[in-house]
């Protein structure tokens, strides 16, 4: 007795466990549409949004409609048969495999009708398949019918073409993963992502009436997406691969394949500071969701996020901050492991090598120059103000220093404190008005030690001013010896915000550096010495200065 080689309703039953996502499953009908030459596709997800908070949201059915070629009696037959394709094997359109659409049909809902006219037909034509009648026992549908004329539902009639087009409905919709309206947003955002080179060519997507905007993850292109008058991202020169084709995948003697890396840096509007990633202005662009890298087959993206097993450096928050695009052509999808679903592209490992190694340099420069301008407005936040309350932030070490008998200055002698003062005062804070530089300009005079926060770019973490008996400390706050200390400092006072430690720290750090400001005024640039004797009397003076400042501030400020 002859057996049959797949037992229908079992083998349909297995295949819905497909590896599809409920988006990338949607994306299948949309391929579809494009490849039938589609200028709009509309896709309506029907659904009763709840009324009361943890109502569940069904879908009730998901139709999408095109105006593309439309299909032929025979076609549209054989359409939903797994295996068939007009363009199977084809490596110069989204499609290949001849099993996507159905596949992912079956796999979130158990009936499709399909509906269909080609321009020079009379009338729509209608066929559908249902898993229920299939997997019956006995089956009740042992095979696809053949198409019926039949008219598009009066209320889906404006998802199609006037005189051709495709009309697809999935109904009885059995494997829902979330709420209907969270999968309608996300799908908005997948829809504008995967498809962005085709809306940039013309294509049109809607979304139960809604336009669908083109969602760049380099934010290189701006057009067509929801906030066109954006900055437009830096890009970095693209980089070109040849790669080898498989000798079964060559056609015309052709043996490589080019493959191209964009890569860009975000406008520095969106990423002025560490932790800009959760602003609103960040999550609106999805720039919180764009860490890792996307792959695009044929200008359809087919992979979005982390590569598996990427050689280089794990991606972290701060990689949302530059851009990656990697395109190739289909005959290459053997080395990119494209699935016969077109979810998921993960290169092979000799290739994913090859491409770390092209995108790291970039990757790594970039990250780099985010964390300067980070660095830069952590500074800026902590530099000192110019207010009339002439407040440093430094004043425990200060009194301290003040209060602290010590000899005058050998270094600086010869110098008019109030000369000195006023040319610092200029220099330093040219933008103020009369009253601030008097005031400040006072405040110099009147203490051995001021400490100001400021900012350079150089290695130097503080630099001495002598003013003939006065000094000044500019504290380099892009330094990364302040910013460890600020850290520290922010954990304590993030914990106790009155902390005395966080207070006691600081001012000890202040007066470290005084009493080595200290030690080198004393040094006197008239007397020639060896090396090694004036760094011993450097380091004795430091010691001795340093003993002095802290008993002074041990007695101002005792602890409990």
């Amino acid at each position: 007795m002859s057996v049959a080689l797949v037992e229908s309703g079992a083998a349909l039953e297995s295949m819905r466990n497909s590896d599809f996502d409920v988006y990338s499953a949607f994306g299948e009908v949309v391929d579809n549409s494009i490849q039938a030459n589609a200028g709009q596709v509309k896709i309506l997800i029907d659904y009763k949004p709840s009324t009361a908070r943890g109502q569940r949201e069904p879908i009730q059915f998901v139709a999408f409609g095109d105006d593309g070629d439309g299909m032929s009696a025979d076609v549209l037959n054989k359409c939903m048969q797994l295996g068939y394709s007009t363009r199977y094997n084809d490596r110069n359109g989204i499609g290949r495999f001849g099993v996507g659409a159905t596949l992912a049909a079956i796999n979130q809902c158990q009936k499709v009708e399909i509906y269909s006219k080609e321009k020079s037909a009379k009338e729509w034509l209608y066929t559908f398949i249902d898993l229920k009648l299939i997997t019956a026992k006995p089956t009740k549908m042992a095979s696809i019918p053949e198409p019926v004329a039949k008219p598009i539902p009066d209320n889906l009639k404006n998802l199609v073409g006037v005189n051709n087009g495709t009309l697809v409905i999935w109904s009885n919709y059995d494997r829902q993963p979330a709420d209907a309206s969270e999968i309608k947003d996300e799908f908005q955002v997948w829809l504008g992502r995967v498809y962005r080179k085709k809306i940039w060519q013309g294509l049109k997507l809607t979304l139960n009436g809604e336009l669908v905007h083109a969602v760049d993850p380099l934010y290189v292109t701006t057009e067509l997406t929801k906030f066109p008058d954006d900055p437009k991202a830096h890009e970095f020169a693209p980089i070109e691969i040849s790669w080898p084709i498989p000798s079964d995948d060559r056609q015309e003697g052709v043996r490589n394949s080019k493959i191209v890396i964009r890569m860009s840096l975000l406008p520095e509007k969106f990423r002025p500071r560490s932790g800009s990633g959760n602003a609103k202005v960040t999550r609106e662009r999805h720039i919180d969701e764009n860490e890792g890298i996307s792959i695009l087959r044929n200008d359809r993206e087919v992979f979005y996020g982390h590569i598996p097993y990427w050689p280089g450096k794990p991606f972290e928050e701060i990689d949302r901050w530059w851009g990656c695009e990697i395109s190739f052509h289909a005959e290459l999808d053997r080395e990119f492991t494209v699935k016969n679903i077109k979810r998921g592209a993960v290169p092979v490992t000799e290739l994913k090598k090859t491409l770390a190694n092209a995108i790291e340099p970039t990757r790594h420069a970039s990250i780099e120059r985010v964390r300067e301008v980070w660095a830069a407005a952590r500074a800026e936040e902590q530099t000192t103000p110019v207010d009339p309350g002439l407040d440093t932030g430094h004043s425990l070490a200060e009194e301290a220093a003040k209060d602290t008998p010590t000899p005058k200055n050998v270094l600086d002698a010869g110098k008019d404190p109030e000369t000195e003062a006023k040319q610092f005062t200029e220099q330093w804070i040219k933008h103020a008005n009369e009253q601030q530089k008097a005031a400040w300009n006072a405040k110099f005079q009147s203490q051995p030690f001021t400490i100001v926060d400021d900012q350079w770019r150089g290695p130097e973490f503080f630099e001495t001013v002598f003013l003939g008996g006065k000094s000044i400390l500019k504290y380099n706050m892009r330094h990364t010896f302040f910013e460890e200390i600020e850290k520290i400092r922010s954990q304590i006072t993030s914990q106790d915000p009155a902390s005395q430690e966080a207070r006691r720290l600081k001012a000890l750090i202040d007066l470290l550096l005084i009493a080595y400001a200290k030690s080198e005024a004393m040094m006197d640039p008239s007397v020639q010495i060896s090396a090694e004797k004036f760094v011993e009397q450097l380091r004795m003076n430091w010691g001795n200065y340093l003993s002095n400042y802290i008993e002074t501030f041990k007695n101002e400020n005792p602890t409990e």
